[in-house]
């Protein structure tokens, strides 16, 4: 400038100077960063790699010090031990629905990461899992099929002194006749006392889910995990590895470079698990080079621009410059680019305008992310889960006082069909209409959906004006009340609170008062957890009377005696959790009936639909519709096995042989040798028609024969003992009490009191 000066250079040389000394350091500030970041790029890219592996080991490690202490608890479970020990070669099934039970709690439990818990009872070919009893070769190649772990191999892995063992993570599919359906990439884990190999516990683990959770994943990277002996456990991609080297011997922490690849390892010192981040780095290279040679070209073109924009500003400087403060004070306004007849004024007030309209969506695009770090630090704390994120402010951290209000709503079946929007867009726009409603009250308020069924509001309170409950029951109400024919909904809303760590504490109750809904399509609001008490329904009476008649295929029985069970639940207003859960256990019961007779249920071939379409039902309409299909089904199902054994002379003729003989001793040897068979064909044929075995069915004889006895007669209980075929007392209680739970004295006792 100084040189332009003392040679009284124009304005067009002066500009020409200007913008060339700029454009010159531009470029040497991009060499030098250009340099500076290559040499840097690699320790970075190792550097932000370990510590991102460094957590990921961290992660794995406590979660595989909680899932191993957790799992050895559930060994020593009385329940499980005491199904283990059993001698008898009948199933408890009571022992084994709390087992069930137990099971369930547990894998509703989603940050445990397991899909199914499997107990393994080797000696009794005896599985059990969150869906009920199966034999061990039917789960393992149909359930939870894999080309890997089959029932022979856990039976051999069961036998081994081992008490943990991880196995490599595989494809799971569950296989039927009619199809295939994958259930993901899953990482079983055995867990078993080591000098014990009666029974084991196998745990099938989600290990896509624990990746995304554990791992902070980049593009084009692969993670691997490796055991103690060098076995491959879980491996994030299906990259090729032959090229890559050998980790056998790796230890401590540290990074192998090779082939443009940096391979970031990190052994556990309590597991010994070996960990494997993979990162490419040619890809980033070349993204590099290419972003130097645009920019280049970007500075190239803009020296040239800036000579024409110079000579155009020497000759026409001052009116474009009043034109151009003109243009920048209407910025603030939504108007339209000023127009003048000079072309490249107009090309500048366009761009200070375009300008001004991506930094108007850049501005709404923060606030939009704002508010949704906002909703994501709320639902961390309801959730209470551990976040790296420690420098978000909510309103809720000043202890203003604060309620909130949950609304559950479920999506009636009927509505799919008759809604004009898709089912996640109309979760949604209920949403929105809260969130309208209560920001009109309270401009502060925050509602978000926290699950998809799940919108909460949080409203702050103030002391000028307090909010009742009534004035946020009765606007809301108002504002559903159109929406009842395509959802049920629930409100629960809490009192008020003062202190921030209560936020989780009075969510968790909230949750916990909207299951209180009873079976009906009102709007159903609650403030507080009502004592209400359970019925003793159905009574034992009503079990026996409905598995008598389930397992004799009378549909007309069976359908009335569930239309008025669930009468009796609707008119205790029975909340519709617990009648699920009773429907749930009458389904149980039905599909073991169906797995024990080998029957085919029409319309139900998958033992899954039943518990799919109880799922749907949310009133009492709708469960006796469910049940009359599904009895119907299951009744002509019994009714056809039962036809096709009663035709069968040999099943004809043992039948009436024990409903004539129940008195005496029954054995197969002897009825052999009238049929002029072997016993164990016998055996094996009556099973195969009727299915169940001889001794059962006598067995089941002789105890309906004592009850009728009990319920009919005053005959001594010594002497219904021995009319059913008992030589003493003792044996005839045991047995009965384990068939009825309850002993002769007792069940003649209730018989009476219902009479």
């Amino acid at each position: 400038m100084k040189f332009a000066e003392k040679r009284n250079a124009t304005l067009f040389f002066a500009l020409c100077i200007s913008f060339g000394a700029i454009i010159l350091l531009l470029l040497s500030f991009h060499y030098l960063s250009y340099m500076y970041f290559l040499q840097n790029l690699r320790d970075g890219i190792i550097k932000n790699n370990s510590l991102s592996l460094n957590a990921t080991v961290a992660n794995y490690e406590k979660y595989q010090s909680q899932i191993k202490n957790y799992l050895m608890g559930q060994l020593l479970m009385p329940n499980i031990h005491s199904i283990s020990e059993s001698k008898s070669p009948d199933i408890d099934y009571e022992m084994i629905r709390k087992a069930q039970q137990d099971l369930q709690n547990t894998l509703n439990n989603s940050i445990l990461y397991i899909d199914n818990l499997v107990y393994y009872f080797k000696e009794k070919q005896l599985i059990l899992d969150k869906n009920g009893t199966r034999d061990a070769p039917t789960m393992f190649s149909k359930f939870y099929a894999s080309h890997s772990y089959t029932d022979s191999f856990w039976k051999q892995e069961i036998d081994k002194l081992q008490s943990y063992h991880i196995y490599h993570a595989e494809e799971f599919k569950e296989q039927t006749a009619f199809s295939q359906t994958s259930l993901g990439m899953l990482l079983p884990i055995l867990a078993k006392k080591e000098y014990d190999n009666k029974y084991g516990l196998i745990a099938l683990l989600n290990g896509r889910a624990m990746y995304s959770s554990f791992h902070q994943s980049r593009e084009s990277e692969s993670f691997y995990m490796f055991d103690r002996e060098g076995a491959l456990v879980f491996s994030s991609s299906s990259r090729a590895t032959d090229k890559d080297p050998s980790f056998a011997q790796l230890t401590g922490q540290g990074h192998i470079e090779q082939n443009d690849v940096i391979y970031l390892y990190q052994r556990a010192e309590d597991s010994g698990n070996l960990y494997i981040d993979v990162v490419p780095i040619q890809n980033i290279s070349n993204q590099v080079k290419r972003m130097n040679v645009s920019f280049i070209l970007l500075l190239i073109v803009s020296f040239v621009i800036s000579v024409v924009i110079s000579l155009y500003i020497a000759r026409r400087f001052q009116s474009p410059l009043n034109g151009i403060l003109q243009a920048i004070e209407q910025i603030g306004h939504p108007l339209s680019p000023k127009q003048s007849r000079i072309r490249e004024y107009n090309q500048i007030s366009v761009k200070i305008h375009d300008l001004f309209q991506v930094q108007h969506s850049i501005h709404q695009d923060l606030s939009t992310k704002n508010s949704l770090l906002q909703h994501y630090a709320y639902m961390s704390r309801l959730k209470m889960i551990s976040t790296n994120i420690t420098d978000i402010e909510t309103a809720i951290d000043a202890n203003r006082p604060y309620r909130l209000v949950l609304t559950h709503l479920v999506l009636k079946e009927k509505a799919l069909s008759e809604m004009p929007i898709e089912p996640h867009r109309s979760y949604a726009l209920i949403t929105e209409w809260i969130r309208r409603h209560f920001t009109d009250k309270r401009p502060d308020s925050l509602t978000f959906q926290i699950e998809q069924d799940h919108i909460l509001t949080i409203l702050f309170d103030s002391v000028e004006s307090s909010i009742d409950h009534h004035e946020i029951t009765e606007p809301l109400t108002e504002i559903l009340e159109p929406e009842t024919p395509y959802f049920h909904f629930t409100i629960g809303i809490s009192p008020f609170r003062t202190q921030s760590d209560q936020l989780a504490e009075t969510y968790e109750r909230l949750t916990e008062w909207i299951t209180q809904r009873t079976l009906n399509d009102s709007i159903q609001v609650f403030t507080q957890l009502v004592s209400r008490p359970i019925p003793m329904v159905p009574t034992l009476a009503q079990e026996q009377e409905l598995t008598a008649n389930l397992n004799a295929g009378n549909e007309s029985v069976c359908i009335s005696l569930m239309n008025k069970v669930i009468d009796q639940l609707v008119k205790h207003e029975t909340p519709a959790s617990h009648i699920r859960s009773w429907g749930s256990q009458i389904v149980d019961k039905m599909i073991k009936v169906i797995y024990a007779n080998n029957l085919t249920v029409a319309g139900y071939e998958n033992s899954r639909l039943p518990y799919e379409a109880l799922t749907k039902c949310h009133t009492a309409e709708e469960y006796k519709l469910f049940f009359h299909h599904f009895l119907a089904s299951f009744s002509e199902a019994v009714r056809l096995k039962k036809t096709a054994a009663e035709s069968d002379y040999m099943i004809s003729f043992v039948k009436d042989y024990v409903e004539s003989h129940y008195g005496n001793d029954i054995s197969l040897d002897h009825l052999s040798q009238k049929l002029n068979i072997t016993n164990s064909y016998l055996s094996a044929y009556f099973k195969e028609k009727t299915g169940i075995n001889l001794s059962e069915y006598t067995h089941n004889l002789r105890m309906r024969k004592a009850m009728e006895m009990l319920t009919n007669t005053d005959f001594k209980i010594q002497d219904i003992a021995s009319l059913v075929g008992y030589l003493t007392v003792a044996p005839f209680n045991r047995a009965f009490k384990r068939h009825t739970s309850a002993t002769p004295t007792e069940f003649r006792r209730l018989q009476q009191t219902n009479k």
